[in-house]
């Protein structure tokens, strides 16, 4: 933890958890205030990875390393998401130099600008081009600066917004009134013309372009459509029909000016003004991922009835200085709808926010009591104050924050987690909703919601899954009041079926009603199906003994085609015996076997026998027990292997179904002869058997 003695060196945190709090608002977790002896303000937030990285301006050089330095300068910050410093960086010139936007890239660093006055001279790499300029700042995610740009005329050129085109190129969203030169090459239409430049992803422009009336017209945001075109959006008080104007009427002092833009052509596609009888000014701009246009900002207007050729404001007025003022645009930049936010100070919304509930947070500063449709009570002199609506732009909630002093929301990012993360500057000490001391005049001050939703995916009855039944799983969460579902399988509800035969990774993403997420993912494997192996599939076993037949498993339940439901059975007889087996998913497997039964064979054949009709060893047989059924082939050979005798297809142990010695009608000479003889088992079995056979007289 820094040294918080030592105040002006780095900042202090600490966590804040809100007491009380309506229902359905978000509550607090920590809030960071950073800053020096001067003026610190902070106009760039983005929430990267496991990072929020901060951009602003400051004039605390002392505190940052360049004492004696009193301009404003460019400052950098980096914090983990528990509010931890990581690094800061201070970029400084010769003169004022502030910064009004900064973005993540696709390729995660970091683009910033704003203005700058300075020559080319510590961090400013480039030469001013007269007066105010453009100044494009790239850096890494350490903070550290890989290049540097600088655009301008001879006059005011202030850079507001960034926005990353699909190729990698950049729009940057300026406003200008130099005249044609250096890198403007457009003269000015009016006292101050939008001025885009497209500039490629090392800096180097590609492209400009000049867009206004005949008066002041004010950038301040851009937006990428789906088509490809951007919007540009701000304010103007320039004359209908001059320059880019169209014809719509200005009702006040200023009025809502936005326009699209194809960056292909370089041509205005449409532009509108939106205003009442006063000051209006658009801050915030909005596509939402439904691709609905929204548009915000200040009004000073009362209630100015539209007409054919302007779009007038018909949403109230609530007094004090100004009101949030919000439209819904549609395609052509006509408006939808519209609603008012307020009570009887100054009321300016400056951010837009779209959720992952597609509800919008709107975020800006306020000095109003309750008063109005403002709900809540002012903290000190100014506070952030937000409200939640949905598309259709009913509130949801609101929510006030701040110290005893001044306070200015100036942006709005979320967490991975939809924890909303709030930036801007403050003023105060201690107290209400900040925890921390006033560093100097103005500081850096961050603000985050809390989200505490978790969910995990119930898989567990999985039972029966081979027997036709679905798995069912179940997102079981905590703090998810009105939670919305959202599967991988395009579900929405709390609960799915998954259908049997289907495997694979199910994961949800819930989200409550403040916009909290919570992540889990369940694998679903498909339950192997049991193996049983009971033997080969034909078993030969001696008679009168006993096999033993199964697999033991107490895990399985088990059907026998016997009817038996044990794991083993004895088998004493030949036949064919099958299990089928059931694990505790419902899967089943089945086995069979067959056993067949053999006695024990035994067979004698003679080694010498006398044929002479003598009526003793006259014949040449075999003799055997009742394990041989037949005689199937004997066959007789001499000495050199003539075949002299061959007999098929006869029963063993009868003398006379034997050789009688003869050969061609004669006595067989004596000596020795082979024999051989295929038999046939009782079980089915063929043996062959040789031997040889002696004649003796």
């Amino acid at each position: 933890m820094p040294n918080k003695n030592n105040r002006f060196l780095l900042p202090f945190l600490l966590l804040v958890h809100s007491a009380q709090f309506l229902a359905a608002q978000p509550a607090l977790d920590w809030d960071l205030t950073f800053g020096g002896i001067s003026y610190e303000e902070l106009n760039g937030l983005k929430v990267h990875q496991n990072a929020i990285y901060i951009g602003g301006s400051s004039r605390s050089a002392l505190n940052f390393g360049q004492p004696g330095d009193t301009s404003w300068n460019v400052l950098f910050t980096k914090t983990n998401f528990e509010g931890q410093v990581l690094w800061h960086k201070m970029l400084d010139a010769n003169r004022n130099d502030r910064l009004w936007t900064l973005m993540v890239t696709s390729d995660g660093g970091l683009l910033a600008g704003g203005y700058s006055y300075s020559d080319a001279l510590g961090d400013k790499s480039q030469p001013s081009r007269g007066g105010m300029d453009v100044w494009v700042i790239r850096l890494d995610t350490a903070g550290n600066k890989i290049w540097d740009r600088t655009f301008g005329g001879t006059g005011r050129d202030e850079l507001f917004s960034i926005l990353e085109m699909p190729d990698g190129s950049f729009i940057l969203g300026c406003h200008s009134n130099s005249n044609a030169g250096g890198d403007k090459s457009e003269m000015s239409r009016g006292e101050l013309d939008f001025w885009l430049i497209g500039m490629d992803a090392n800096g180097n422009k590609l492209w400009d372009k000049t867009i206004g009336g005949n008066a002041e017209d004010q950038i301040h945001d851009l937006a990428l459509l789906p088509s490809g075109n951007i919007l540009a959006s701000g304010g103007t008080v320039s004359q209908r029909n001059t320059g880019e104007v169209g014809p719509d009427f200005a009702r006040g002092a200023k009025d809502y000016w936005i326009l699209e833009f194809d960056p292909t052509s370089r041509q205005v596609v449409w532009n509108r003004r939106h205003g009442g009888t006063n000051d209006d000014f658009a801050y915030a701009l909005l596509v939402t991922s439904g691709g609905k246009i929204f548009l915000g900002g200040r009004s000073a207007s009362g209630i100015a009835p539209p007409t054919a050729i302007n779009n007038g404001k018909n949403a109230p007025f609530y007094g004090g200085d100004s009101d949030y003022w919000l439209l819904e645009l549609d395609a052509n930049g006509q408006k939808r709808n519209e609603w008012s936010f307020g009570g009887n100070g100054l009321d300016d919304l400056y951010y837009l926010q779209e959720n992952e509930r597609r509800d919008i947070c709107i975020g800006g500063v306020t000095d109003s009591g309750i008063s109005g449709n403002k709900t809540t009570p002012l903290r000190g002199g100014y506070d952030f104050w937000l409200i939640g609506i949905d598309t259709l732009g009913n509130q949801l909630w609101q929510k006030t924050v701040g110290g005893g002093d001044i306070d200015a929301l100036t942006r709005i990012d979320l967490m991975p987690n939809g924890a909303m993360v709030l930036g801007g500057h403050s003023q105060s000490n201690a107290g209400f909703e900040k925890s921390d001391a006033s560093f100097g005049v103005n500081d850096f001050w961050v603000v985050t919601t809390l989200c505490n939703t978790t969910v995990a995916i119930d898989n567990t009855p999985i039972a029966n899954y081979c027997a036709g039944e679905p798995a069912l799983l179940t997102a079981l969460t905590t703090d998810c009041a009105d939670c919305l579902y959202l599967w991988n399988t395009g579900a929405t509800t709390a609960s799915i079926e998954v259908e049997p035969g289907t495997s694979g990774e199910y994961s949800v993403k819930v989200i409550n009603e403040l916009g909290c997420i919570a992540l889990d993912t369940a694998n679903v494997s498909l339950p192997q199906p049991p193996v049983i192996n009971i033997g080969p599939s034909d078993t030969l076993i001696l008679a009168n003994n006993t096999l033993i037949l199964g697999q033991n498993n107490p895990e399985w339940t088990y059907q026998w085609s016997t009817g038996a439901q044990t794991p083993t059975i004895q088998v004493t007889t030949p036949g064919v015996y099958a299990v089928t087996v059931t694990d505790g998913n419902g899967c089943s497997a089945t086995d069979a076997i067959l056993v067949r039964m053999r006695r024990e064979v035994l067979i004698y054949a003679p080694t010498a026998f006398s044929p002479d009709l003598d009526g003793v060893n006259d014949y040449f047989t075999l003799y055997t027990n009742d394990g041989v059924e037949r005689i199937l082939e004997l066959q007789i050979a001499d000495r050199w292997g003539e075949l002299i005798y061959r007999k098929r297809d006869f029963f063993p142990n009868n003398d006379v179904d034997g050789w009688d010695g003869r050969y061609r009608g004669k006595w067989a000479e004596v000596g020795v002869y082979i024999w051989s003889a295929e038999v046939l088992l009782s079980d089915g079995e063929k043996r062959h058997l040789e031997g040889d056979i002696t004649i003796i007289r």
